[in-house]
């Protein structure tokens, strides 16, 4: 016994947790507070380091009972969502609100549209003044009016170019060029072609622009030169640059559909016909559409394919043979470039010879045939009483000629006159129960004289 206690001492004194009497040096616990050998008592407690044995868990013995079951923490569930403030509404909506546009390209096309449409009123007005004076010939007046016409176009192509380059650039194509100039031709020659077709129907004949007809009415080769210039050139370029590849592209930042309605009443604005200014805005709307898709190559297209058919239309009307003039007993052929007219479209002073037909000829040229029953042919004197009636004056006036005539029909007596600028004409053909009268007013045109007597040697009474 005291054999192991003295063991279990010395292995007690080997372990580091131990410590020693400082009176007679025996071991210790570290938790004594006296010495078990001499019986001193520990003054203070030093503080030892003691190492310990690392902590091995328990293993539950299988007679031991087994640990509670300890339930996990229950689930907290996540704070629900708190929607953040929504923004607070302003003032009630007032509509669509633009601010004036900064870029000053987009004012300098308005202006540069305004005074083009300036320049062409210009221009109308000194049209208009020249058509008052009555001493104007209409041919001459004719004439005139293709100079003006040609000097505005030349004017806003002027301005257009010094404006255009650098500021503005213009959009000529979107896409293939060559399938935006067939598209166009088609939209705008085949739209023509129905318009034609309707309007020509309603009155029974080809009936075109009559502006376009009158232009070329001389059948000549600079009228004809001059209406293809004007209606097949000038007209598509100038106005598509202008009215789509400037101010319509300048106002897209209002929106496409807005920039075109305002080109297009620009586009009204600009031909000066009140009359027509719906037809103008709705053709200048479809321009602006296809311009917006394709570019100006496209729109340019479509405005010449529109002019294109009504420019060729007229002159098949002014190249072809003329109507035959048809009355109890008289037939006459008329040459080409005359056309029927209705008495409304005559001067007044031709409209007055009742049971009679009209036409229009060369540069706004009038004539009238009309076939008299007269069961006697009329003497030199009745005949000169009958031209010393007439509204427009006799032999007497200034101006006036009287001459006879042989022609196939049989003999006739023509007057040569000149009222307000108008030269007229009035042969009369005088036969035993049908006589003829034929007034001609030929506006100072050269080819409707020359086309009197190629209509007295086609006539024929019966």
């Amino acid at each position: 016994m005291w054999r192991q206690r003295r063991q279990a001492v010395q292995a007690a004194c080997r372990s580091d947790d131990v410590r020693s009497c400082p009176t007679c040096g025996a071991a210790a616990p570290p938790e004594a507070t006296w010495c078990g050998q001499c019986y001193s008592v520990f003054q203070a407690t030093s503080t030892v380091t003691t190492a310990t044995a690392p902590v091995v868990a328990a293993q539950p013995s299988r007679f031991q009972a087994a640990p509670t079951y300890q339930p996990a923490p229950t689930y907290q569930p996540v704070p629900t969502y708190q929607p953040v403030p929504t923004h607070q509404p302003g003032p009630a909506y007032q509509g669509p609100t633009r601010a004036v546009p900064k870029d000053p390209r987009s004012r300098r096309a308005v202006m540069l549209t305004l005074v083009s449409i300036g320049v062409g009123a210009l221009a109308m007005l000194v049209s208009y003044a020249l058509s008052q004076d009555q001493s104007l010939a209409p041919a001459t007046y004719l004439r005139y009016a293709i100079v003006l016409t040609l000097a505005v176009y030349g004017v806003v192509g002027v301005l257009l170019v010094t404006q255009i380059s650098p500021a503005m650039k213009l959009r000529w194509s979107d896409g293939n060029p060559v399938l935006g100039v067939a598209i166009g031709l088609l939209v705008g020659g085949g739209l023509s072609v129905l318009l034609l077709a309707a309007v020509s129907a309603a009155v029974g004949h080809l009936d075109p622009d009559p502006r376009i007809v009158v232009l070329m009415s001389e059948g000549d080769v600079p009228h004809i030169v001059a209406a293809i210039l004007i209606s097949c050139m000038a007209a598509p370029l100038i106005e598509e640059v202008l009215f789509r590849g400037v101010l319509l592209e300048s106002q897209r930042y209002r929106g496409t559909g807005a920039a075109i309605w305002l080109s297009a009443l620009a586009f009204a604005a600009w031909h000066l016909n009140p009359a027509a200014l719906r037809y103008y805005a709705l053709l200048g709307a479809l321009l602006g559409w296809l311009y917006s898709r394709r570019g100006l190559a496209c729109s340019m297209a479509a405005h010449l394919g529109f002019n294109g058919v009504l420019t060729l239309a007229a002159l098949s009307v002014v190249l072809s043979s003329g109507p035959t003039v048809t009355l109890p007993g008289v037939s006459m052929q008329l040459p080409s470039g005359w056309t029927s007219a209705s008495p409304q479209d005559l001067p007044r002073e031709l409209s007055t010879f009742g049971d009679a037909v009209g036409y229009r000829g060369p540069s706004g040229a009038a004539l009238v045939v009309a076939s008299l029953n007269t069961p006697t042919a009329p003497t030199v004197d009745q005949l000169w009483d009958r031209f010393g009636s007439m509204p427009f004056g006799g032999p007497g006036s200034p101006g006036s000629s009287l001459e006879e005539l042989q022609l196939p029909a049989g003999h006739a007596v023509e007057m040569k006159t000149k009222v307000g600028g108008h030269d007229l004409a009035l042969v009369l053909v005088p036969h035993d129960g049908r006589s003829v009268e034929i007034v001609l007013d030929g506006a100072g045109s050269a080819k409707a004289r020359s086309d009197l007597t190629r209509m007295l040697r086609s006539l024929r009474v019966t």
